[in-house]
């Protein structure tokens, strides 16, 4: 739970020190909660090593500032120190049975949890209202977390209540377990957080959670509003540029979202922060930049596994293969030593990617798989494994996948993605399956006109008559040059074989006029095709006037 700026106040009232000390610790702690790790853990360690560990709290905010911060190891040392130091502090215990919950270890958090409520209970005239309200609301915001157990979450709720009906944190929690208690109608959580709004007008977490709940239910708009009313009510807040930068990542609108991210970074100038933005812009698709930033963030620490593994996607996605594939080598390696972290289908797949890319096409096939096999409905890398196959010359392999991935799509509701046709159609022409790739690429004229028709022209000259062509493909290759219009440059590969089909058409029906209006048509796209050549000089066709209208009256279709 990080506490608003409001609820820090009542810490004063906690420890017999001077303000400044006390300012001090709030202002620490309020580092924590703008994301401020580093920051924050330097902060704390200058306040206990003055010898003030004001009751014990300093350790405990201490801790919970790795806890935040994901680092559980430390968070337990310093609630461990702080348990031994001033056993009668009940927060510390708290937070030793945080840890626990999140290592999954539920019987030794009851203990902990157990010890810091027996703590409060009995020293209940000794401990201020606020400092009570903390340990039960510290315990209910560890139950929803991890594995959750929502009943004790909602008896600590309550707990804290009793005391302390009017503090905005309750409310704040009460929301986050209705959250958790009901993923579908979000009406009482929001009926909280805007409670917590209501007794503290400045609580930037009570806006925060507002929006946040709006995207969680894909309001989008409603969503951004609270976001930015968080950022207006404190322009220094981060977590709020964090998530709306989040919400513009997921909308697509990358340019807002990296400035949003370049501004808690600004307010966050320690590693993690550097860390977080880097892996944003592999997320935005600034892999170069991606690429500058993590090493820069490498240079002064080269333990985050998780930018390694983004440094080696960003080197696939920018085409340095070489760099990419030990850079993921060396991931997977360090990865396998502390099993952290978890690996991840992309992992598989990008390792698969860089060792097809490195020539090792049948290893990379086998971690493609892998992917797949870690997430059936991964998409992406059935295609993958469907061009590796085509390029190695396994057709019906290749027609396999682009099937599979084809199913997938139509299956998850969305759009097939129209090269997919197009890569399945190929594969089914090189496979001399004209009748099936016909059918592919039929599905992509609409977005494709000319080359998806000039591929279809291609499968019915295939299917007809070598020697005595009936002209299956002719209205195929027609509407190519129709569609083609005046953009000739764009389209001139097709248009040559269009007009050259046309060319050897005709003079295989005697019509040597169109016959040599089609291979002039050549001519003057290539002038120096053979084809075209040898054919105007054809003994019928050379005499020819060459008056023809080609493609008559298919550009009115």
């Amino acid at each position: 739970m990080k506490l608003s700026v409001k609820a820090f106040s009542f810490i004063v009232g906690l420890v017999a020190a001077s303000a400044v000390s006390a300012q001090t610790l709030q202002d620490a702690i309020k580092m924590t909660s703008n994301e401020r790790y580093e920051a924050a853990s330097a902060a704390f360690k200058k306040i206990l090593k003055s010898g003030n560990d004001q009751g014990g709290d300093a350790w405990f905010y201490y801790g919970n500032n790795f806890l935040e911060w994901g680092v559980l190891d430390s968070a337990k040392m310093m609630f461990q120190k702080g348990s031994e130091t001033k056993p009668s502090n009940p927060l510390n215990f708290v937070g030793l049975g945080s840890v626990a919950w999140m290592e999954h270890n539920a019987e030794q958090a009851k203990q902990f949890f157990y010890k810091a409520t027996s703590l409060t209970t009995t020293q209940a005239k000794e401990l201020s209202k606020e400092k009570q309200t903390m340990v039960y609301l510290r315990i209910a915001e560890a139950y929803l977390k991890g594995t959750k157990n929502l009943s004790e979450a909602f008896t600590n709720i309550n707990l804290a209540m009793k005391i302390s009906p009017k503090d905005p944190e309750v409310y704040i929690q009460l929301g986050d377990y209705w959250l958790e208690k009901n993923t579908t109608d979000v009406s009482e959580a929001i009926k909280n957080y805007e409670k917590a709004g209501e007794l503290d007008k400045t609580s930037t977490r009570a806006i925060l959670r507002q929006g946040q709940v709006w995207v969680r239910v894909q309001n989008y708009e409603d969503g951004l509003k609270f976001y930015r009313q968080a950022i207006q009510m404190d322009s220094t807040f981060a977590p709020a540029f964090r998530a709306r930068g989040d919400l513009y990542f997921r909308y697509a609108k990358y340019k807002a979202a990296i400035a949003d991210y370049r501004k808690y970074l600004a307010m966050n100038d320690g590693q993690s922060a550097k860390q977080k933005y880097a892996q944003s812009l592999f997320f935005t698709k600034d892999y170069k930049t991606a690429i500058e930033e993590i090493k820069a963030v490498q240079r002064k620490d080269s333990s985050n596994l998780t930018l390694m593994r983004y440094l080696a996607y960003s080197y696939y996605e920018t085409g340095d293969y070489a760099s990419g594939l030990a850079t993921m080598q060396r991931f997977l390696m360090r990865q396998e030593l502390v099993e952290k972290p978890k690996l991840i289908n992309t992992d598989y797949a990008y390792y698969g990617k860089l060792l097809s890319k490195s020539g090792n096409d049948s290893v990379g096939i086998e971690q493609l798989k892998k992917a797949i096999a870690m997430d059936s409905s991964f998409i992406d890398s059935y295609g993958d494994i469907a061009s590796i196959y085509f390029k190695v010359k396994k057709p019906a392999e290749a027609a396999k996948y682009y099937e599979l991935k084809i199913a997938l799509e139509k299956k998850s509701g969305g759009k097939v993605n129209p090269l997919d046709y197009i890569a399945l159609g190929k594969i089914y022409f090189s496979n001399k399956d004209y009748v099936k790739a016909d059918t592919a690429f039929a599905r992509t004229t609409d977005i494709y006109p000319v080359y998806s028709n000039a591929w279809r022209a291609r499968c019915n000259a295939s299917l007809d008559n070598q020697e005595k062509p009936e002209g299956k493909a002719k209205p195929f290759w027609e509407l190519a040059i129709c569609k083609a219009g005046t953009d000739v440059d764009r389209n001139k590969k097709d248009l040559i074989d269009a007009y050259g089909y046309l060319g050897f058409f005709y003079l295989s029906k005697k019509n040597y006029d169109c016959s040599k209006a089609a291979f002039l048509k050549v001519q003057e796209l290539d002038a120096a095709n053979d084809k075209a050549k040898l054919a105007l000089e054809d003994k019928m066709v050379k005499p020819a006037s060459g008056n023809c209208d080609l493609i008559k009256n298919m550009c009115n279709k």
